[in-house]
């Protein structure tokens, strides 16, 4: 059987690798000039930055750690790092282990007296779908709900999480299929944050390096089906004819493609909502505070659309010179961008607020990343039915709406769908 892939990212690319593993003819278009999607690691003077991902949730015997070994991809692991919240005005510490939960301040007394219940709580029935602060209330009490969730799903998705589907995070329906969220977590064991070596750009590239064709420049732009029941994908003055084609393209473009052919897949995918974000990387004089740091999320009410900021050169020592740290500032979202945080001074401001011995910035760069991350909002699960219900024969859809927002989301779902 022939493939034609469209979409070079890693889901693309990672379905093409599967494909080809198995003895499939593969080949994979690519609308870019390089592989990777969002998933890129750019050069910066002495280091790098991402405009994607900083790294993946690793571990032994899972479809990472076995996709990671297939391709002889190195990796590092930065170890448990300090985390915050930003939340009543100051940086409160987020406990490495959930039971240490107990013990935090974050919470009142008494949302941590109902999160300590949650392994009593009867599993609900998977249908219908539930909201995700739904879910969150359900398992682990209002508290929960309102006093963390908000800031750690920020960090995630950049949304406000009483708009987003449980679908938005799929560990979550996992975990409470074992009887308990607790029960989950136990049996799946602990996950590690890992960096491949020269970044997350690093992954899309090896993967490419692994398929005997992977096309770049070029954007499919017609779809049709043939006679015999075969495909013909056209685009940039070429044209292919493949027995399958895979959409591995965000919902919105796959659902331009579709729209002649499957107009059911395409106003399903249409309707999938993505947000944008801006991206803020700045290098300042290490802070000891920070040496040893995953970074700090802020309690939406309070930030005010500036999300968070990740210390990339904690995890990623590559990504800049031994003598400076490194900030990845999240900024806007589902939550709107204020007119202060449009320029450096105003994103500066906004961290020196919640780090007032921060130096200023040696140097600074802007990344904005539009239309970047699914928002997986109530009612997701029926759009995606939808979508691969009404898709003919011969043709799939692949991508992280499809799978879940991380790349071992995708990876795990790949490995399903192969």
């Amino acid at each position: 059987m022939s493939t034609l892939i469209l979409g070079g990212g890693v889901t693309g690319l990672a379905a093409a690798w599967h494909l080809h593993r198995r003895g499939e003819a593969v080949e994979v278009w690519e609308a870019g000039a390089s592989v990777g999607g969002w998933m890129k690691t750019l050069p910066w003077e002495g280091g790098h930055f991402e405009t994607g991902p900083q790294g993946v949730l690793w571990q032994k015997g899972t479809a990472v750690d076995r996709l990671f070994s297939a391709i002889g991809l190195p990796f590092r692991s930065p170890g448990t790092g300090a985390r915050w919240v930003g939340k009543g005005g100051r940086l409160v510490p987020v406990p490495a282990s959930p039971p240490a939960l107990m013990f935090s301040p974050l919470m009142s007394v008494g949302a941590k007296l109902r999160m300590a219940l949650e392994p009593f709580i009867s599993v609900r029935d998977p249908e219908p779908e539930e909201g995700l602060s739904a879910f969150i209330t359900r398992r682990l009490g209002k508290g929960v709900a309102t006093e963390l969730l908000p800031a750690m799903v920020a960090g995630i998705l950049a949304a406000p999480p009483e708009i987003l589907s449980v679908d938005a995070i799929p560990k979550l329906k996992q975990w409470e299929a074992t009887g308990s969220l607790v029960n989950g977590i136990r049996k799946s064991g602990v996950s590690h944050m890992v960096v491949p070596e020269g970044g997350m750009g690093q992954l899309p590239i090896r993967l490419a390096s692994k398929l005997p064709a992977v096309r770049t420049g070029l954007r499919a732009e017609r779809l049709v089906r043939l006679a015999d029941g075969r495909w013909r994908v056209s685009g940039g003055g070429e044209a292919r004819e493949a027995d399958r084609v895979v959409l591995a393209l965000p919902a919105f473009e796959a659902a331009a493609l579709l729209g002649p052919v499957a107009p059911q897949s395409a106003g399903a995918l249409a309707a999938i909502p993505y947000t944008s974000v801006d991206l803020w990387h700045s290098r300042h004089t290490p802070l000891p505070a920070l040496k040893d740091s995953f970074g700090f999320l802020i309690h939406p009410p309070e930030g005010r659309g500036y999300l968070g900021s990740l210390v990339p050169s904690w995890m990623d020592p590559q990504s800049a010179p031994e003598d400076l740290m490194q900030l990845r500032s999240f900024i806007g979202g589902a939550f709107g961008k204020p007119v202060d945080l449009d320029q450096w001074e105003g994103v500066s401001a906004r961290l020196k607020h919640w780090i007032p011995s921060l130096s200023e910035a040696s140097a600074v760069r802007h990344e904005r990343a539009e239309r970047a991350i699914p928002r997986p909002e109530l009612g997701h699960r029926g759009r995606v039915k939808a979508a691969l219900e009404g898709l003919p024969g011969g043709v799939d859809w692949l991508s992280n709406a499809r799978f879940g927002p991380g790349v071992r989301d995708i990876l795990e779902g790949l490995e399903a769908w192969n």
